[in-house]
């Protein structure tokens, strides 16, 4: 800053001391887990440097510092979820307070224990600990890897999308097989693991950006991964366990899709059904009316959101419909990049002809060519 002029300087300090101050607060909810500091630490993780019960602001160090550049200006505390480092790897996870005993617990960890843990159509999110708060019996924590939603970044190829609802539809018949209903299996439960697309992590709250928000995150394509990716159904808040000889019924309206028709507070209704029409409104709001050349999505949707959960299969028989149209989904169409349906036709077909012959003319990532045709379209 030492050319700008001093009634110019004076200004742009005291725009960050306005934008510093906002961020200088904790929120109640970030306090509660500022108080939890050193307890989390004894069990193996580490919160980010603005929980520590002494921390103070890096940016208040330097009138100069535009606050929003620092790493500790950002609050990650989300309700009851926090982000955390585990100690004896450095891998970034999730930490979530639920009730001791809660019918949340016992589901979330029913799926990561054997056998059902090491079965390869268990796409629940994987709990990697528990453990009480020694202070708060009724209080519990529960340690998850730190996922992305299904679709940030979004996908880029019809195969990327085809992998996903392989995974989503397999999961939720899995979960039904094991008498649990989801309930809230709506897009903004439904997640995966980044991991092996981020060579150098990102930030988890501005997660397009490396940990220290010194710069953009580099990162890979779903499709330029080796490792496979992973998706998951996760938060268990509303879920439910239905043996045998308990009658398939519930009560309420709770949930993120209010889409349902069937949902009520004095109706029973079976939450199966509800995760049938859940899941498939799902592939319809967040790809086959957001990108063209996914067709064969249609009769899927169709028949798994029919308004009467009579007229809708089992999530089994979803499977089994899916299973036979993806038969015919050929290997061109899989490499194909998704055309999004706002996209111009001359937009279009050039980032069509570009990600078509990238690997012959040496062009950029799909990645790089992803974030180039978001800047061109907007």
């Amino acid at each position: 800053m030492s050319n700008i002029s001093p009634s110019v300087r004076e200004q742009l300090r005291a725009n960050n001391a306005k934008i510093g101050a906002r961020g200088a607060t904790l929120l109640p909810d970030e306090e509660l887990w500022r108080d939890k500091f050193h307890f989390l630490a004894a069990q193996g993780y580490t919160l980010r440097p603005r929980y520590h019960p002494d921390w103070k602001p890096s940016w208040e160090a330097d009138p100069d510092i535009y606050p929003v550049r620092r790493e500790d200006y950002f609050a990650s505390s989300r309700g009851g979820l926090i982000d955390a480092t585990r100690k004896v790897d450095g891998r970034l996870v999730c930490i979530k307070k639920v009730k001791n005993g809660s019918e949340e617990l016992k589901i979330a960890t029913l799926f990561s224990q054997s056998p059902l843990r090491d079965d390869p159509r268990n796409h629940c999110v994987p709990i990697l600990e528990t453990f009480p708060d020694p202070h708060l019996n009724d209080d519990a924590y529960i340690v998850m890897p730190f996922l992305r939603l299904m679709d940030d970044p979004p996908f880029q190829t019809v195969g990327e999308v085809v992998d996903f609802a392989d995974q989503m539809i397999e999961g939720l018949a899995f979960m039904h097989e094991n008498y649990v209903a989801h309930r809230d299996c709506a897009p903004s439960n439904l997640f995966f693991d980044a991991e092996p697309m981020y060579p150098q992590g990102f930030h988890p709250v501005i997660n397009n950006k490396t940990p220290d928000l010194a710069s953009p995150a580099p990162f890979y394509s779903r499709s330029e991964v080796s490792k496979p990716i992973k998706y998951y159904i996760a938060d268990f808040d509303l879920s439910s366990y239905l043996p045998p000889g308990k009658p398939r019924r519930t009560l309420g309206r709770d949930g993120a899709d209010q889409e349902v028709p069937e949902l009520s507070d004095e109706i029973p209704y079976d939450p199966f059904q509800v995760d049938v029409f859940i899941l498939g409104n799902a592939l319809r709001r967040k790809l086959y009316d957001k990108y063209y050349r996914l067709d064969f999505f249609r009769p899927l949707i169709l028949s798994m959101t029919k308004k009467d959960p009579e007229d809708r299969p089992s999530a089994e028989g979803a499977l089994k419909q899916w299973q036979s149209i993806r038969k015919h989904i050929t290997a061109f169409q899989r490499v194909c990049r998704l055309r999004g349906r706002d996209e111009g036709i001359v937009t279009s077909l050039v980032w069509d002809v570009l990600s078509m012959f990238k690997p012959i003319l040496g062009l950029p990532s799909t990645s790089t060519l992803s974030r180039m045709s978001t800047l061109t379209a907007t």
